[in-house]
């Protein structure tokens, strides 16, 4: 069996890339005609049927989601398996999930079939951290029909973020007087993976939005950042009647939200 790998984003030296071809040559097998030597090719990789690749997890629960790909060998596809990997600033593997049992692969011909896996990021174990929060490159192992093996490791393709709750805004006071200030509060909340619990967003923009009456858009009317609770603060002049909320776009880290909306009557 020869392995065949290609990693994404590898630095080496001039003379270790020397020293590793050499090896290769006098270790590698002689090839017979008619061989198949291309890598088994990867594409359309789906993560959690999202469109940006993003899988949210709350403070304590398991969140089960799936990875998919398409695999393309001339010999066609005897097998796919997944991986997820998230590295530190330093480079550093701090976190890994693997797939749960054996891929699913259903053929599409004679040499390309569809492959998926079921995921499982799980606060109690491959999550033990805040920290791995955000980016995750994905790793593929594709074995085609001749037994030889392709590694792929991308670049961070997913992302795992922090469940973010946002509570239902509340207006006062109740009616308002035309002209007159209301003061709309809601409390932001993140899933902590290390305390298993939901604790206070501290310091986070989130964006005060009104509309008039009960249907239509919202405008945002203030910008607000959460105090060391959780809570976010905002006053402006009621002038007709309407619905205020709160709206978090999130981040890179951390899941978007928008609260239930409060009608205030204005008299």
């Amino acid at each position: 069996m020869r392995i065949r790998a290609k990693v994404a984003a590898v630095t080496v030296t001039a003379t270790a890339l020397s020293a590793a071809l050499a090896v290769t040559a006098l270790a590698a097998p002689a090839v017979a005609d008619g061989q198949d030597e291309t890598p088994t090719k990867i594409t359309n990789i789906d993560v959690n049927h999202s469109r940006d690749s993003t899988v949210v997890v709350g403070a304590a629960l398991k969140t089960r989601f799936l990875i998919s790909a398409t695999a393309y060998d001339p010999s066609g596809i005897r097998s796919v398996s997944f991986e997820l990997e998230h590295q530190t600033n330093a480079g550093e593997v701090d976190g890994r999930i693997a797939q749960i049992g054996p891929s699913h692969c259903v053929k599409v011909d004679a040499t390309t079939s569809k492959c998926e896996s079921v995921m499982i990021a799980d606060p109690n174990t491959n999550l033990y951290t805040n920290a791995v929060a955000g980016a995750w490159g994905i790793n593929v192992v594709a074995v085609d029909g001749q037994g030889d093996v392709t590694r792929e490791n991308y670049l961070p393709l997913a992302r795992i973020k922090r469940q973010t709750q946002l509570s239902q805004a509340d207006a006062t006071p109740e009616p308002v007087k035309k002209g007159n200030a209301v003061t709309v509060k809601a409390r932001m909340l993140v899933a902590s993976w290390e305390q298993h619990k939901d604790v206070p967003l501290v310091g986070h923009q989130v964006l005060l939005q009104f509309r008039t009456g009960t249907t239509g858009a919202f405008k945002t009317v203030q910008k607000v950042k959460t105090d060391r609770n959780g809570w976010a603060k905002g006053t402006v002049k009621a002038t007709v009647d309407g619905q205020y909320r709160y709206d978090f776009a999130g981040t890179s880290l951390t899941q978007a939200r928008s609260g239930a909306a409060d009608f205030v009557d204005v008299k």
